[in-house]
């Protein structure tokens, strides 16, 4: 005789010892410090591996002798697979636990980043880059579900994201700056063997304080909706494959077109099966009454915008620093160091704020802060490094207000029942938003070259059209936001 206990089968006799144990996990406490650690180690890592790769690229080249283009898909085939797989991700929590999900998700990932620090060549590395992205895409809903099952308490939940939201600013911008370190003491391998060291710390805590009882495997699992997580990871695939390929193919290309008519047919389909399965009683993978409400609705608004703007300021002043102002990897990494503090010290903070203040707000204001700081980097940038430093501290401090209230939004506008779902959507919207900032600043950079005679002034001035798209993005997604705020 068995019986089902937290998420695997026990023998019914066994005395004390792990029945025991499970036991005693039923009556731990919510919201323990150390629960909390273990989701924003997760989400730090899913971060910090986006962005480290950015400045580890020039050396990986010269270190496996292959070309420019063909090194591009060591970062892009990570969001690649990562955006594609996030929908999906967030059902399996709901299917066989979010316990054994973000577990199972943070081993697969410290797996594919040892993998990556030994690759030999840019196939195996390639291969291993994708392992990364499906223990991301897998671990990465959970960790957002896990705190809101976690905190019900409304000013527990608003710190406790607000913390939360401060690692995943601290790992998206630490990336640079660690990777620069690394590479300056030794190679590109070490970036990716710190990836897989903070995974398996991550593992291990995850291990003794995720609760069994609370996020094991559910007694009544849902049927798994495989026609919508196939045309999910179909059509998210589609949409960023031909964001990241525009830059190269151009815009108007049979492949980039292609891409995104799959795309919109994938999303059409699989709306058509959301909706069946709701109207049937079975439990979809996005549940469309999600969209609903404006609050989750602004908030998915806000964190394409956000990405789009962090991405594309990371990616593109990386550049311009290293190839255009002769800048070492160290230097450049260090030069985004106070955008750096600024975004992990203003996360919690905002998190504490958004008890007293409406989340709605404060998502507004720090739209127009960052979008301040990007038009300052317009202007600023090409008259020095301190400008550039001063621009990108102003834009930290706006990313860091924004990003707690706007994922606490997010999830505090679904029912408790789709945790998950809210969850994977905004991050797939946020992975999206970051996709499409640099593939469509790109063409602004490429475009801004004709506008000058030699090559660092050409970027330049692309560079500074290209913050002042951002700016402009930003004051419209504020603009959007407050008005579906006033109307929730």
């Amino acid at each position: 005789m068995t019986e089902l206990i937290g998420d695997g089968l026990l023998p019914r006799g066994r005395p004390s010892g792990e029945v025991q144990s499970r036991r005693n996990d039923e009556h731990r406490p919510s919201g323990s410090a150390a629960l909390l650690t273990a989701m924003c180690l997760g989400l730090l890592l899913s971060m910090f591996n986006a962005t480290v790769v950015n400045v580890m690229l020039p050396t990986m080249r010269g270190a496996l002798h292959v070309s420019g283009t063909s090194l591009q898909w060591v970062a892009a085939l990570f969001t690649l697979c990562n955006a594609a797989l996030l929908l999906a991700g967030g059902a399996l929590g709901e299917l066989i636990g979010k316990r054994m999900t973000f577990l199972s998700g943070v081993a697969v990932f410290t797996v594919g980043s040892a993998a990556c620090a030994a690759a030999p060549t840019l196939g195996v590395l390639l291969a291993a880059r994708t392992v990364q992205a499906i223990g991301v895409a897998v671990m990465t809903p959970q960790t957002l579900s896990i705190l809101v099952t976690e905190y019900t308490d409304r000013t527990r939940r608003a710190r406790a994201v607000g913390i939360w939201a401060g690692m995943a600013s601290l790992g998206l911008a630490a990336g640079p700056v660690v990777g620069g370190v690394v590479i300056d003491v030794g190679s590109w391998r070490g970036g990716f063997m710190v990836s897989a060291v903070l995974g398996a710390a991550t593992l291990v805590l995850g291990l003794r304080v995720i609760s069994r009882a609370r996020y094991g495997r559910p007694t009544y699992a849902p049927t798994p909706d495989f026609a919508g997580a196939a045309l999910s990871v179909l059509a998210l695939a589609a949409l960023v494959f031909g964001l990241i390929e525009s830059a190269t193919l151009g815009w108007n290309s049979p492949f980039i077109v292609g891409a995104f008519a799959l795309a919109a047919s994938a999303t059409a389909a699989f709306i058509l099966t959301q909706r069946t399965a709701s109207s049937r009683g079975r439990s979809p993978l996005m549940p469309l009454e999600l969209w609903r409400s404006r609050g989750f609705v602004a908030a998915n608004t806000a964190g394409l915008a956000y990405f789009f703007a962090l991405f594309g300021i990371l990616y593109f002043c990386s550049v311009y620093l290293q190839q255009y102002r002769n800048f070492s990897t160290l230097e450049a990494g260090l030069t985004f160091l106070p955008m750096t503090i600024i975004m992990a010290l203003v996360g919690p903070i905002s998190g504490r704020l958004s008890a007293r203040f409406t989340t709605t707000s404060l998502t507004v204001a720090g739209l127009l802060v960052a979008s301040a700081g990007t038009l300052s980097l317009a202007l600023l940038a090409a008259r020095g490094a301190v400008g550039m430093v001063c621009s990108l501290a102003l834009f930290g401090l706006g990313a860091g207000l924004m990003s707690s209230p706007m994922s606490n939004m997010a999830v505090s506008s679904a029912a408790a029942r789709h945790s998950g779902a809210a969850s994977a959507t905004h991050n797939a919207f946020r992975q999206i938003g970051s996709t499409l900032g640099v593939a469509a600043l790109g063409t602004m950079v490429a475009a801004g070259n004709h506008a000058a005679g030699d090559t660092r002034a050409a970027f330049s001035t692309g560079l500074s059209h290209a913050m002042m798209a951002v700016a402009v993005v930003l004051v419209v997604c504020a603009i959007a936001v407050t008005m579906l705020g006033r109307r929730r």
